[in-house]
């Protein structure tokens, strides 16, 4: 089993393949399935959510959500 830090960084892999692309919670949660349970992906995409509304959190993971769904997107170049 992971822990919370090693998964963070798989999820930053993920959205630094590509910064241009936006991933919806369904996707990444789909992408990391065999990392994690359901569960706890869904806390952890949820506290990035949070952190990235923060303004003083300097999250370089952007959240926004659109039509009901969630998306997720690496903002640092």
């Amino acid at each position: 089993m992971n822990s919370v830090k090693e998964l963070i960084v798989e999820v930053e892999k993920i959205l630094r393949k590509d910064p241009s692309r936006m991933y919806s919670k369904e996707e990444l949660l789909n992408l990391l399935a065999s990392k994690k349970k359901d569960g706890e992906l869904e806390q952890l995409l949820a506290e990035l959510e949070v952190k990235s509304s923060l303004k003083e959190g300097r999250s370089d993971v952007y959240v926004t959500c659109r039509g009901g769904t969630v998306y997720y997107k690496w903002t640092k170049l």
